[in-house]
């Protein structure tokens, strides 16, 4: 397995040694790499796009910012919509709404900067 993901020049994440002990997280690592490397995917063609009335909102910035910018679109939060990803989630604020979108349970609003006015207030938020 090791010897076939060289040949399709995935970097040398692991050995068999790592891959046989059996840690998910550096399973996970690995074939995350091997998707990454390559996935199979094909561009989308512009008929492909007409065909479906995909909007290409976006023709700037790499696939993984859009998909993600997209993502935290489609959650439909209250008062949150990424134009920009980098600079709209910079606060932390979005981010933190992402993630009690996804569980309630988990930030503690009375320990957020809610006007962060400052660089250091805004990394405690991220």
């Amino acid at each position: 397995m090791i010897n076939n993901s060289k040949a399709i020049d995935v970097a040398e994440m692991v050995t068999a040694k790592d891959w046989v002990k059996g840690n998910s997280k550096v399973n996970t690592i690995f074939v995350a790499e091997v998707f990454n490397t390559r996935h199979g995917l094909e561009e989308v063609t512009q008929e492909e796009i007409d065909k479906a009335g995909l909007i290409d909102d976006d023709i700037a910035g790499s696939r993984e910012e859009r998909q993600f910018r997209l993502w935290i679109n489609s959650l439909e939060i209250e008062d949150v919509y990424i134009n920009n990803l980098f600079e709209d989630v910079r606060d932390g604020q979005v981010l933190l709404k992402v993630i009690h979108r996804i569980n309630p349970n988990v930030v503690e609003w009375n320990r957020v900067e809610k006007n962060p006015n400052n660089e250091f207030k805004k990394k405690i938020n991220c």
